[in-house]
C-alpha cells in the first residue's frame, strides 16, 4: 500500500482530509475515538496487531508516520 492509498484509508475511517501526510493526526482533527477505529481498521487491512503503547511514540502521530510503523511491522524477517 503506497502513502495516497494510506492516506485515504484514515480518512474514510476518521472522516478527515489528509493534505499532508507528515501532519499529526490530532491537527487533522482525529479524536481518540476515530484513532481507536484507525487501528482496528489497520489491523484488518494488514492482519497484525498494532501494539497500543507504539502509539506513544511521537513518530508515529502522522498518517505517514503510522504508515512506516506498518511496513516495519509487516517486513518478512531476514532470511525467509
Amino acid at each position: 500500500m503506497n502513502q495516497s492509498q494510506f492516506d485515504q484509508l484514515v480518512e474514510r475511517t476518521c472522516s478527515v482530509r489528509v493534505t499532508d501526510s507528515e501532519t499529526p493526526l490530532v491537527d487533522l482533527g482525529v479524536d481518540s475515538l476515530h484513532t481507536i477505529a484507525l487501528l482496528m481498521a489497520i489491523e484488518e487491512e494488514f492482519g497484525f496487531e498494532v501494539d497500543p503503547d507504539a502509539l506513544a511514540d511521537p513518530a508515529l502521530a502522522s498518517p505517514a508516520g503510522l504508515l512506516r510503523y506498518v511496513r516495519a511491522s509487516t517486513a518478512a524477517p531476514a532470511g525467509i
